[in-house]
């Protein structure tokens, strides 16, 4: 069989289990899990999720799962990547005292000992629950990942769900330029949102994440929301915090095209995932001037949130919540 007939079978194929599969909820339940394009090892990367995200599953091909993201991105993961709850459960969970992590990296082990064995890694931005029990060594909390499994984690990596939530409600842009400072240095990676490896709208989206924002995915969606700046006079109008995008401008003949994204930092700089997390002038004539691709727009984010749409607060976030929760 040729490779246009593979496609077509794995396409149809798709397109019956997707149709055929009563969606439910699931959770994700390994540190950082990629979705591809396709239900195939060898498809694009185009995104991730990372542990105790809440995913809606919309199909099944084989040992795959087809995924929507809180922001509503879609794509597809593996079986043992995900956690299946059923309606009790996944109401029992966002009511439950969870942690999210904000190490860069931290792991779970069997015992409260540094020499436990590891039951799994942890990134930033992970979130897992509570699990109170009587023998919590010195300096460790008992946790419970999605998929049940149980174990310890320092309690300097970890913070209360709901009150770094809180804390975070209200950041300024100077908040986002911190978070993001925070993985200068750190490798581009395509379709990354994790301190494993980055693309450029990765660490837009968990800079924002981190000060308890979901925003849209990529770049060219990013550039839709918010309030739109005029980015021809960068150092008169933009301020901390906001997103300026790249690319090609619209023209006669074709629609604009974005390709990247930064975070405006100020005084005519921004942080930015290219190659690497590293700051650049966006001002001409300097030696480190990003002029390998046009300013086609900008966007302030900070003052829309639960206002206009694709930018949403974890708070308020039904996936996240139950809605009498925060009333």
């Amino acid at each position: 069989m040729n490779k246009v007939l593979c496609t077509i079978l794995l396409l149809s194929l798709t397109a019956v289990s997707s149709s055929a599969w009563e969606k439910s909820m699931a959770l994700v339940s390994v540190s950082v899990t990629d979705m591809k394009s396709a239900p195939d090892y060898q498809s694009e990367t185009i995104s991730q999720a990372t542990m105790g995200t809440p995913v809606e599953v919309t199909g099944k091909e084989g040992y795959w799962y087809s995924i929507v993201t809180p922001e509503g991105y879609t794509g597809w993961t593996t079986e043992l990547n995900l956690a299946l709850v059923s309606d009790e459960r996944y109401q029992e969970w966002k009511s439950s005292q969870r942690l999210v992590v904000t190490d860069y990296f931290t792991v779970v082990r069997e015992a409260p000992q540094l020499s436990s064995p590891v039951v799994s890694d942890c990134v930033m931005g992970n979130i897992l629950e509570l699990c109170p029990a009587a023998d919590d060594g010195d300096g460790y909390v008992r946790v419970m990942l999605p998929d049940g499994r149980k174990g310890y984690v320092g309690e300097n990596s970890l913070r209360a769900f709901d009150s770094w939530l809180e804390e975070v409600e209200n950041p300024t842009g100077e908040d986002i330029v911190e978070t993001a400072g925070m993985f200068l240095g750190f490798p581009y990676l395509w379709g990354g949102l994790s301190p494993k490896g980055l693309d450029c709208s990765g660490l837009v989206r968990l800079s924002y994440f981190m000060n308890g924002l979901i925003l849209l995915r990529d770049a060219r969606q990013q550039i839709e929301t918010g309030i739109t700046l005029d980015h021809n006079d960068i150092k008169g109008n933009l301020r901390a915090g906001d997103l300026v995008f790249f690319g090609r401008p619209a023209d006669g003949r074709r629609p604009r095209s974005v390709t990247h994204v930064g975070i405006y930092m100020g005084d005519g700089m921004m942080i930015h995932s290219s190659l690497r997390v590293r700051i650049n002038s966006l001002l001409p004539g300097r030696e480190d001037s990003y002029t390998g691709k046009r300013v086609v727009g900008a966007v302030r984010i900070l003052g829309c949130q639960d206002s206009e749409p694709g930018i949403v607060t974890v708070l308020r976030h039904p996936w996240y919540f139950n809605q009498n929760q925060q009333q």
